[in-house]
């Protein structure tokens, strides 16, 4: 288990997808080893290995390509304190407010300060 949000690295996702094919492929060794010594016995019971030892490698090399799901992205987005149409610049010939003072940071009206929401 990870704690961050780092993905897993490349090999270690392609060393677990090799574990996978590997026993997927011992459980079809497993099926003919079953089929030829139950064939006496019953012919049914080694028609059903046999039949597992042919399906086996198809899901074995499907199971061993699946990759991990992709992580849904999050984007951090900018969004005004009201829902209201954004402040417009000054025309160019009025000049701008004045700075603040140093040291007025803490008096002024923060309701006006934009906010981000992380969605």
């Amino acid at each position: 288990m990870l704690i961050t949000e780092a993905p897993v690295s490349v090999a270690d996702e392609f060393a677990h997808r090799r574990r996978r094919y590997l026993i997927t492929m011992i459980i079809r060794a497993l099926c003919i080893v079953g089929a030829a010594s139950t064939f006496r016995f019953s012919g049914w019971l080694a028609a059903g290995f046999v039949v597992g030892a042919m399906v086996l490698p198809w899901c074995a090399v499907l199971i061993a390509n699946d990759r991990p799901p992709k992580r849904e992205l999050q984007f951090r987005r900018f969004l005004p304190q009201h829902h209201s149409v954004a402040p417009e610049l000054p025309p160019a010939h009025e000049p701008l407010a004045p700075a603040e003072p140093p040291g007025d940071e803490g008096r002024r009206d923060r309701s006006r300060d934009p906010r981000i929401i992380d969605l």
